[in-house]
């Protein structure tokens, strides 16, 4: 049996899935493998995604896409199905989120320090824009950059690394 036009159906195939999700297949079938979705089948064996295998996978993906494990995902998508009654899966369910949500704030302090840091690095180069010099301390002794470098981490990483 021929499946109707992507456009007619309620489901996604593989490819389609992982074209919607700008990933590949073979990360769709890990994620399968995992436990994180089932999709169901054609009698000839083609994956069927549902749309709410594409709600999963997208946060799965935007989990893995920020640093969350796999296996931290796999414990969320599956830790409430295992559980006797809705107390159980909240008791559960209760320190993987706020552990979670921990994680994901170390990593927005993270991010917004490195933001700052990267503003100052680009306040710091643009100071070179009309300098001919080769940027290094030998070329450029006066260079603005090499005398407050330590004003930013990027401008550590990226300048002179003899620099003091």
């Amino acid at each position: 049996m021929r499946l109707p036009p992507k456009h007619q159906r309620n489901v996604l195939k593989i490819g389609e899935l992982a074209e919607e999700l700008g990933t590949t297949p073979r990360t769709i079938r890990l994620y399968e493998e995992l436990g994180l979705i089932a999709p169901d089948r054609t009698e000839g064996g083609t994956r069927l995604y549902a749309r709410k295998d594409l709600k999963r996978m997208a946060i799965a993906l935007q989990l893995g896409r920020v640093g969350i494990e796999l296996d931290s995902v796999q414990k969320l998508a599956q830790t409430r199905q295992k559980c006797a009654s809705g107390k159980e899966a909240s008791a559960a369910m209760q320190p993987l989120l706020h552990d979670l949500r921990k994680r994901i704030r170390g990593l927005l302090e993270d991010l917004q320090e490195l933001d700052s840091d990267l503003e100052r690095a680009d306040m710091l180069i643009r100071q070179c824009v009309n300098c001919q010099n080769r940027p290094n301390r030998q070329d450029c002794p006066e260079c603005p950059v090499n005398k407050n470098v330590d004003l930013t981490n990027i401008g550590r990483l990226v300048w002179d690394p003899s620099c003091p």
